[in-house]
């Protein structure tokens, strides 16, 4: 587990769920010059983005997204930014 972030916007998983995914779209992803396949998983509550030398986990449960981040070598000196990024569009969007 990397971060947490606590729901601002929704009162439950689902509604959180919902609003993340209507955000993190692939078109989303390319703005960051990223290449990224997204998979979503509602019912357990799951959204994975992998691409090359990543993978990014967002979990959602009844009052927060916990957000697990792997990196390779290469990107790992960038990971503070990247989870400072995520986590401003995760409070601005759930």
């Amino acid at each position: 587990m990397d971060l947490r972030v606590s729901y601002y916007k929704a009162q439950t998983m689902e509604e959180a769920y919902n609003l993340a995914k209507a955000e993190i779209t692939p078109e989303y992803v390319e703005k960051f010059k990223v290449k990224a396949d997204i998979s979503y998983n509602p019912g357990s509550g799951l959204m994975t983005a992998k691409g090359k030398g990543f993978t990014l986990t967002l979990k959602f449960d009844d009052t927060k997204v916990v957000v697990d981040l792997e990196l390779s070598f290469m990107l790992k000196a960038f990971k503070g930014t990247i989870l400072d990024t995520i986590e401003r569009k995760l409070k601005k969007t759930v």
